[in-house]
């Protein structure tokens, strides 16, 4: 098969015969990657309702990466349903909210034409010690999350004070290290009298 046969029976799935189909087979065992080749050869199958259809039809499936063009493709004899927009306004004047007894979209049609404006939070008193103590807890550090990633990363923002404390937590949190943290500390030191 050339590659004008091929586009053609791609175009017109009435020149799909057993001809083609053995074409077809000759063309994909020489080109077995060839993912439009698997397509058409599948589509040959279904037209000249051969038993193999099925059993190809879950190779080619797996070869083809989108399944709902392969299943257009496939079944591209199907009528297309065209829906109109005056069937969808038909249905949907059907159906209306319970309690409203008029005809349409008047709720929609009744919220777009308020003059609703801007919708804000209503002011809440909140006692002061309330709002200092969750100020208070949003700033501090949980020992929980100390990490060498955070105590490297205060050291790089030359905020060395948070760094040596979060070293000193963490010499007591993992003592196999302390030897580390020791010399991480005492390296801070020298850099703040340093400065």
């Amino acid at each position: 098969m050339n590659k004008e046969q091929f586009i053609a029976c791609l175009k017109d799935a009435e020149q799909l015969n057993l001809k083609t189909l053995e074409e077809l087979k000759n063309l994909l065992e020489e080109y077995p990657w060839f993912q439009a080749g698997w397509m058409l050869y599948l589509k040959n199958l279904k037209n000249c309702n051969t038993e193999a259809y099925e059993g190809i039809l879950k190779k080619v499936a797996v070869i083809v990466p989108e399944r709902k063009n392969l299943f257009k493709f496939l079944n591209s004899e199907l009528p297309q349903r065209q829906v109109s927009i005056e069937n969808l306004k038909a249905a949907s004047s059907l159906y209306q909210l319970e309690g409203d007894k008029s005809v349409g979209n008047s709720l929609i049609d009744r919220f777009l034409t308020a003059n609703a404006g801007v919708i804000r939070k209503k002011n809440e008193v909140v006692d002061s010690t309330e709002n200092r103590t969750l100020l208070e807890k949003s700033v501090s550090e949980n020992d929980e999350i100390i990490t060498e990633t955070l105590a490297s990363i205060y050291f790089q923002q030359n905020n060395y004070e948070k760094a040596q404390q979060a070293y000193q937590k963490l010499s007591l949190k993992y003592p196999e290290k302390s030897v580390y943290f020791a010399a991480r500390i005492k390296e801070i030191e020298v850099l703040k009298n340093n400065n």
